[in-house]
């Protein structure tokens, strides 16, 4: 492979970037690049900066210093797709579950006949269909964060972020929806970058794992999830990279 095709290949490429908050660095001179439709997980010790991390690359923060750059071009919420998924559902209560889904692809005046096709493929793949006519209000979390999630899929973003999305849920449907989130990635193949504080759920997740180091943050490790899916959390090689992760994280 040529120079040129290999850059052609990633979609997303961070250099050199930098945040600091008067004299607080908090990123320091990050980076990394990642390929169209891959899904990258980012961990790190707690504090270290994963959230101003996210909301930079978003361009909610305004970088220090360094670039982002979509498809060869500086990241601009102007010109290109980018969708954020909370830790929090951040559903709209006065809009009923299929108009929440629908809202980011009005917002991007996606036309109708296609709107309403993404919306119906995307309500069936997350399970909402049969509540498609309900508020918030009258679902439970889980279901709302899953409303979330196929809110930023429908928009078919060029960069997907998602910080923490199913933190806040039990172990036994966390899974659940881990699952749920792959099927959706695999039909849809959107760029994601996905972060957690659980070394698990990043291994079963991802393709890639970036271990950020403590602040000033930079990248400590980047490792390759090279498993068959779906993964099963008690196969040598899962264990292996989970040590992998663990191990670097736990040094500091």
């Amino acid at each position: 492979m040529n120079s040129e095709n290999g850059q052609a290949e990633y979609s997303i490429v961070v250099e050199n970037l930098t945040k600091s908050f008067d004299q607080l660095v908090v990123l320091n001179d990050v980076n990394f690049k990642v390929k169209q439709g891959e899904f990258l997980s980012i961990v790190g010790p707690t504090g270290c900066g994963k959230t101003t991390f996210m909301n930079t690359l978003a361009k909610l923060t305004p970088a220090t210093s360094g670039s982002i750059r979509i498809h060869g071009e500086e990241a601009d919420p102007r010109k290109h797709n980018l969708a954020y998924v909370f830790q929090e559902p951040t559903s709209l209560p006065w809009l009923t579950v299929r108009d929440n889904v629908a809202y980011g692809m009005k917002v991007k005046k996606t036309p109708t006949v296609e709107l309403n096709r993404r919306l119906e493929e995307i309500l069936e793949l997350v399970g909402l269909a049969d509540c498609a006519h309900l508020y918030p209000n009258q679902i439970s979390a889980s279901m709302e964060q899953r409303l979330a999630v196929a809110r930023a899929f429908a928009t078919q973003p060029d960069l997907l972020l998602m910080d923490e999305p199913y933190g806040q849920l039990d172990v036994k449907l966390r899974y659940y929806l881990e699952d749920e989130l792959i099927r959706l990635w695999e039909k849809l193949k959107i760029t994601v970058i996905f972060v957690t504080h659980n070394i698990e759920e990043a291994v079963y997740l991802a393709d890639r794992i970036l271990i950020l180091s403590n602040k000033p943050t930079s990248i400590k490790g980047d490792i390759e999830v090279d498993l068959p899916r779906p993964r099963d959390y008690l196969d040598p090689g899962f264990i292996a990279i989970r040590k992998t992760v663990t191990d670097m994280i736990k040094w500091w």
